[in-house]
């Protein structure tokens, strides 16, 4: 039996009919709503500003301890990397022949100081002869000039005996200042000499210092800054941030800047002086140096996330008043100078050297939800409830 296709005729007719009716109210629905955006002004204000460096900690003073005669290590007086007082007994030297060579040099000054007692008495003896006229003058003066040699013999034989005294007195190796102790590199039993090998390291690490550098372009460009007076210099103060990103409490002090640059990298060596008291921090850590104390007058400044990066560099949103009372976003291109604030992502903001001025309603939230220029947006300001243009109260909702 044939069907009729008069139902499926009109179910197509249904479909079309509806398809219809939901183009028709799409057409007539207006355009979009205004996205939902947060502006801030723009304000010429005193901003302050650091400058942050890679650097490397090191020991303030560091030291090779190395033996000042040759003899058998006795004795090692001190752990590896525990600290130490200056004066402090690190290693005990054999001292059996050295202590000999002093006893030698001992009998050696007794003798001349016996032989110069003697010279001496000879002399007396003469000098009554001579008086009497039994001993010529030359006799007599043969005397005296052996009492001279022999009493530079007896100070011969006492710097001799000083300096065996000295020489056994190495034999005990004591720290010079106080410090960290490094690794030992000789152990028991091992002969060692001055031309030999370090015996360990010993460093200081209260003061510790943080060396840095700046480049050279950097440098110029700081200098004309304060020609020009865009940059105030204040009294300076330097942070450490720590390999993951913890900020050390402790401020330190520059104490040295050098006055020439380096040849191999043609960068200006820094340095910087931390007192370290605890021994927290040690040397040959990568640190960031920070360098604070700076002023920018009359400089504008936005927050990192407003700053956009195009095809032709970067760009803020600004909301500008358009046709029919209404607001729209248009794209401005702006230079960035300094960084400022904090170093976490999104929480610093940028210093704007070029293509903002003073009023500029510029978008810090929801550069999401604006699709092309000249979209109409609906503002409020910075730390106004969402959706309530113009009104202070609650910060504004995070970025979409």
């Amino acid at each position: 039996m044939r069907r009729s296709p008069l139902p499926i005729v009109l179910s197509l007719v249904a479909l079309l009919s509806a398809c219809g009716q939901q183009n028709a109210a799409q057409q007539g629905g207006g355009p979009p709503p205004p996205a939902q955006v947060t502006v801030e002004a723009a304000v010429a204000q005193t901003v302050p500003v650091s400058f942050e460096y890679v650097g490397r900690l090191e020991a303030s003073r560091e030291v090779e301890i190395r033996p000042r005669v040759a003899a058998v290590i006795e004795r090692r007086y001190f752990e590896e990397g525990a600290p130490v007082k200056a004066g402090a007994l690190l290693f005990k030297l054999d001292g059996a022949s050295l202590a000999a060579q002093a006893r030698a040099a001992g009998a050696e000054l007794a003798n001349r100081r016996a032989l110069l007692a003697e010279a001496k008495l000879e002399l007396d003896r003469n000098r009554t002869l001579a008086a009497q006229g039994f001993v010529s003058a030359r006799a007599l003066d043969a005397t005296q000039t052996a009492v001279a040699v022999t009493e530079a013999g007896v100070r011969t034989a006492e710097a001799n005996l000083a300096d065996a005294r000295i020489s056994l007195g190495y034999t005990e190796i004591r720290a010079p200042l106080s410090g960290v102790m490094g690794r030992a590199l000789q152990v028991e039993g091992a002969l060692v000499s001055p031309t030999g090998p370090a015996l360990t390291t010993l460093a200081q690490i209260a003061p510790i210092y943080a060396r840095f550098s700046i480049g050279e372009d950097e440098r110029l460009a700081l200098e004309k800054q304060r020609a020009e007076g865009s940059l105030e210099q204040g009294r300076q103060r330097v942070g450490l941030v720590l390999a993951d990103g913890t900020r050390v409490a402790a401020t330190g002090t520059l104490n040295f800047s050098d006055y020439k640059a380096n040849a191999q990298t043609g960068a200006f060596d820094m340095r910087a002086e931390f007192a370290n008291a605890d021994g927290a921090l040690k040397p040959g850590q990568f640190v960031r140096v920070v360098v604070e104390g700076g002023q920018l007058p009359d400089a504008i400044s936005v927050p990192q996330p407003a700053v956009l990066d195009g095809p032709t560099g970067k760009f803020v949103y600004v909301a500008t008043p358009g046709e029919k009372g209404m607001t729209v976003a248009l794209p401005r291109p702006v230079e960035v100078g300094a960084w400022v604030g904090g170093s976490e992502p999104g929480t610093g903001r940028w210093v704007i050297k070029k293509g903002l001025k003073p009023g500029d309603k510029v978008v810090v939230d929801g550069m999401a939800r604006i699709f092309f220029p000249g979209m109409p947006v609906a503002p409020s300001e910075a730390g106004a409830p969402t959706g309530v243009p113009g009104k202070a109260g609650a910060p504004a909702a995070a970025q979409k």
